[in-house]
């Protein structure tokens, strides 16, 4: 396995898009903060992610447009998947979904959510 140079930094930026919820009780306020910290709390997953795809194919980049459903009583997300990618290494779409199937609210949303969310990887020299 060939090593990624060290003037290769990983640009990844993490955007709400939206939150679908469910029907009946009231969301938790701290909902979108709390996904919006957790998402940010697995950058470093994400970029082990990428930097396995770079391995691979040093040409990878582009969007990761990923939905997450979060249960409204654990805040755990239940699912991830990708809804949409230019990026065709099926492995790091598996890595990235896995990061996020990780991810456990401090504070559960008080109503099923459903968060969009847009991760673009990159890379500088």
């Amino acid at each position: 396995m060939k090593a990624i140079n060290s003037f290769f930094a990983v640009a990844l930026c993490a955007i709400l898009g939206s939150l679908v919820l469910g029907c009946g009780a009231k969301l938790n306020e701290n909902t979108e903060g709390h996904l919006n910290s957790a998402l940010e709390a697995q950058r470093a997953a994400f970029k082990a992610c990428y930097e396995a795809a770079l391995e691979r194919d040093r040409e990878t980049k582009g969007p990761m447009n990923l939905v997450l459903d979060v249960d409204k009583d654990s805040g755990k997300v239940t699912k991830s998947k990708v809804a949409m990618t230019t990026i065709k290494d099926e492995d790091m779409k598996k890595c990235v979904t896995g990061a996020t199937e990780k991810i456990e609210l401090p504070e559960p949303p008080g109503v099923p959510v459903e968060g969009r969310y847009n991760v673009v990887f990159g890379f500088e020299q």
